[in-house]
């Protein structure tokens, strides 16, 4: 047998893993780089059997772990899944069985052009920026925030379009004893781009090097045209909670799964 993988995140690792170890000849498919979404997080704290850590460490785990199984990883950018075929930018494969552990997307402003320094995920900001503007106030924006001024970012602000920070009260409670400057019920309205952003508001104009757009995110399942019983979505790709120990669990269940079936 011959399984698939779309996505090396945690959930496509584990999964990859689980069976590689049970014999079954895996290859994964992965657009950026191992860790996938995880990699971003300023520090993981709700996994009981790990210690707190960054996402890149975790991210460095999980290539550690492919690499001691001799996991194949293609680092392709995947299109098209149907009829147990794989279609990817360059080439078709045909599997036995497919895993979809792509993760999500973000929800983007398609006013705000991406740029090397108008982005969606931390780990595409530029290294060497001095100013930081978030437009968000969930989770991912708040560890964002924090995360920025743990790599010697000087000014943080966090942009909010509600009047109250909607993350977990961990994340709240650390960036409100921080340096990060809140500006609630005050959503940008403009970008222009060059080498310094210029954001508007309704409120002010504000210059930044960068701006991390977070938003939201939706399941990143566009790509797979049919679901049949040889096709299998798990993790956030499934519409979990976006729990890293939950889309572990649903991996390694889907591939016992696979291996009783």
């Amino acid at each position: 047998m011959h399984v698939g993988i779309v996505g090396a995140g945690p959930a496509g690792v584990s999964a990859a893993v689980f069976l590689k170890r049970c014999g079954i000849e895996i290859s994964v498919f992965e657009k950026e780089s191992v860790g996938g979404l995880i990699t971003n997080a300023w520090r993981v704290e709700n996994v009981p059997i790990i210690s707190p850590c960054s996402g890149e460490e975790i991210a460095r785990s999980l290539k550690m772990s492919l690499n001691e199984f001799s996991i194949n990883v293609l680092y392709e950018e995947v299109v098209e899944v149907f009829n147990r075929r794989v279609l990817t930018r360059s080439k078709e494969y045909l599997f036995d069985k497919i895993i979809v552990a792509s993760g999500t997307l973000p929800r983007r402003i398609l006013k705000f052009e991406v740029s090397s320094n108008v982005v969606y995920e931390y780990r595409h900001l530029p290294a060497d920026i001095e100013s930081l503007a978030v437009f968000g106030a969930g989770d991912a924006a708040l560890d964002g925030a924090l995360k920025a001024f743990e790599n010697g970012v000087r000014s943080v602000h966090i942009f909010s379009r509600s009047g109250r920070i909607k993350a977990i009260k961990r994340l709240r409670d650390l960036a409100m004893n921080s340096p990060i400057v809140f500006h609630f019920s005050e959503p940008i309205l403009d970008v222009i781009q060059g080498e310094k952003l210029i954001l508007t508001t309704h409120k002010a104009v504000y210059e930044f090097d960068a701006l991390l757009i977070c938003i939201g995110r939706v399941p990143n399942v566009l790509f797979v045209k049919e679901r049949t019983s040889d096709i299998y979505v798990v993790g956030d790709a499934h519409g979990s909670h976006r729990q890293m120990s939950i889309a572990i669990g649903q991996a390694i269940e889907t591939a016992m799964n696979i291996l009783g079936g």
